[in-house]
């Protein structure tokens, strides 16, 4: 056996040099996605390239050693997770090109603006809150579809052939780390040579449940919209759903609930009273820089990307959030959501990095989300005083527990056909003049969704949604 505590050292002199520079990586994305402009998009290329080849000198350091001579599990597991750097692995020039690709896809997506359907003059409707708001409350067929398209046409559509360069460098980077494409080193950190499998046995399992759903779902829709627009047995329409990818359709809601009448809490109202109300929430946990540099409201002089998010600045004292909130229910349990994130960062930050993260990428959000759906109860929201009193019977029950479903599950078909879209790109089995097709083909398999007009190859739906331009997992 190699002697541990050689080894040890050699860790332990990794651990200080990779904390300090993935901090100087995280402080120019943060700058960078926190005013879009070209200087701070060049420092975080140059903070990135930076990163990337730190890690790649760890990576040579650690490569020749044979783990089956290490005595220690938790050495040898060590050195096997920062000998895998994915990306991080292709030659300078390669990595260049991948990043300024994801860059300029990045850019074209959050740069992207549609025409207003009433008003052909007014075209600078962003994605949030614009083609958001209008997605969730509008009700107007033609408007609903008109928004759909452009957004698709103006995002997805324009970055295909760079998503096709990307997809051939993120597979010539999988082969340098040892795995044969790239869908298969995404499954690397969950320990499962099954994974694929895996996931598509628990989606068997949710399936019927989510059928059901559907089903109910397209008689409302039905009856709203009338039956020339909506077959009894026909997909539904992706853009009548409440969200420009129903991924979620929580804002039908209105509109399909169960128990008319019959309202569970809604405590928007209770929360505009409340100055600063994100502000105001009692996180006596967080440490003191967290609120100084925190983003939670859109700044009005320059651009941001408003994905919601959890950061950690790698030197165990620097944690924040950004998301353009805005004071409504829905962002309530999301910025719960992002606190967690935010949470467990801070239980592990005295572990070396390679242990700074979770046990899997599914285990953060598993987290987060069930402490997002707790954050929603009506038991919680009493503690927040934002509700006073509640409504304890079956029609209440069952329009709480009907609303949850509608967030829920078809968030669940929508990741499952994103990510199998995605390996099959990857691992070659979806072939390139096939994208668009085969992406609609996943959408109806899993979700039973179909979009709103014919589709073509000249299209590129999948790119509308931004993990995937920005080459982010989604099945986690």
């Amino acid at each position: 056996y190699l002697p541990s505590q050689e080894l040890r050292n050699l860790l332990y002199q990794i651990d200080v040099v990779l904390s300090q520079q993935c901090n100087f990586n995280v402080e120019a994305q943060w700058a960078f996605e926190t005013d879009i402009n070209e200087a701070t998009q060049l420092r975080a290329l140059e903070a990135q390239l930076a990163y990337t080849e730190a890690q790649s000198h760890v990576r040579d350091m650690l490569w020749k050693i044979p783990l089956e001579r290490i005595r220690e599990p938790q050495i040898r597991r060590a050195i096997r997770f920062l000998s895998v750097i994915g990306i991080a692995a292709l030659p300078r020039d390669q990595l260049d090109r991948y990043n300024r690709l994801i860059n300029d896809m990045l850019a074209v997506y959050n740069s992207a603006t549609t025409c207003s359907y009433s008003d052909p003059l007014k075209c600078n409707l962003h994605l949030d809150p614009d083609l958001t708001t209008i997605m969730a409350k509008s009700r107007d067929w033609d408007e609903l579809q008109h928004t759909w398209i452009e957004w698709h046409r103006r995002s997805g559509q324009k970055i295909r052939d760079l998503y096709e360069q990307v997809v051939d460098l993120s597979n010539y980077a999988a082969r340098l780390n040892n795995f044969t494409d790239y869908a298969h080193y995404l499954s690397f950190p969950y320990e499962s040579e099954t994974f694929r499998h895996d996931v598509e046995e628990v989606w068997d399992e949710i399936k019927p449940f989510y059928e059901e759903l559907h089903a109910y779902v397209r008689r409302k829709l039905r009856d709203l919209y009338g039956p020339e627009k909506l077959g009894r047995d026909a997909p539904l329409p992706a853009h009548i759903l409440g969200n420009m990818w129903a991924q979620s359709w929580i804002n039908i809601l209105d509109i399909t609930v169960p128990y008319p009448g019959k309202n569970f809490a809604d405590v928007t109202p209770h929360m505009l009273r409340q100055e600063e109300f994100f502000l105001s929430l009692n996180l006596s946990g967080m440490p003191p820089d967290f609120w100084t540099h925190s983003l939670l409201q859109e700044p009005p002089e320059r651009p941001v990307i408003c994905q919601p998010s959890a950061w950690d600045f790698c030197n165990r004292r620097d944690y924040r959030i950004k998301m353009c909130t805005h004071v409504n229910m829905k962002d309530l349990q999301t910025v719960h959501h992002e606190m967690t994130h935010i949470q467990y960062f801070l239980e592990y930050r005295n572990l070396p990095k390679v242990f700074r993260d979770g046990a899997n990428p599914g285990f953060h959000e598993a987290v987060s989300d069930a402490v997002a759906m707790s954050a929603g109860s009506p038991k919680h929201l009493q503690t927040l005083n934002l509700v006073f009193t509640s409504n304890d019977d079956i029609p209440h029950n069952i329009n709480y527990l009907y609303a949850m479903a509608l967030e829920k599950l078809p968030f669940l078909a929508f990741s499952l056909a994103l990510d199998s879209w995605r390996w099959g790109v990857f691992d070659g089995s979806v072939p390139k003049e096939r994208y668009n097709c085969r992406w609609w083909d996943y959408r109806e398999k899993i979700g039973g969704i179909k979009p709103p007009v014919l589709r073509s190859e000249t299209d590129f739906d999948p790119g509308s949604k931004y993990h995937v331009p920005a080459n982010i997992p989604y099945i986690r």
